[in-house]
């Protein structure tokens, strides 16, 4: 096996284990690292379809342990977990901190937006009234899930930038000096 695919079935590897753990773990509803594991995925791999099985993996694998739920919730919450990759095109452009906290915010407003309509249309009543109402009561959530996707997108993709850098010093180091 090639260092590289091996480097990335690693990474892929890692994002799926944190991910699921900390969906497993914690104690805040919504504060997970899903979406900033799905951002940094289409960031990181070369193929879309790699980097879209990291949120498919990371639902497949805790939904099997926390159970499953209404269909029209799971294509929602599924759905709008692939989000974040659409950020793949941008970031590759120049990684700078304002577009990872956008994308995460972005991710965050997406999942906000999507998966309580599939609520409202699953348990309020179709009525102006009960739209409002159902994301009134989902504001909590929400910023449980911006907490969660700003939190693990630092830390994904601090930690990729700490590593770029290291690497790059030792290729210095270990590259000879010509002159």
């Amino acid at each position: 096996m090639n260092r590289d695919l091996l480097k990335k079935s690693a990474v892929f590897c890692a994002l799926v284990s944190l991910a699921v753990t900390v969906r497993l773990v914690s104690e805040t509803p919504n504060f997970s690292a899903v979406a900033a594991a799905a951002l940094f995925a289409g960031f990181y791999f070369r193929h879309r379809t790699t980097a879209i099985c990291v949120p498919l993996a990371i639902m497949t694998i805790s939904d099997q342990v926390l159970g499953g739920y209404a269909k029209p919730m799971m294509v929602a919450v599924y759905g709008s977990l692939l989000i974040p990759i659409a950020w793949r095109s941008l970031l590759h452009r120049g990684l700078t901190p304002v577009r990872v906290g956008l994308g995460a915010v972005s991710s965050s407003l997406a999942f906000y937006v999507l998966t309580n309509a599939a609520v409202w249309l699953t348990w309020y009543p179709a009525t102006w009234q009960g739209l409002l109402r159902c994301y009134a009561v989902a504001l909590p959530f929400f910023a449980n899930t911006l907490a969660g996707d700003l939190f693990f997108a630092a830390g994904f993709f601090g930690l990729y930038a700490l590593a770029t850098r290291a690497s790059e010093a030792t290729a210095r180091v270990v590259a000879p000096q010509v002159g």
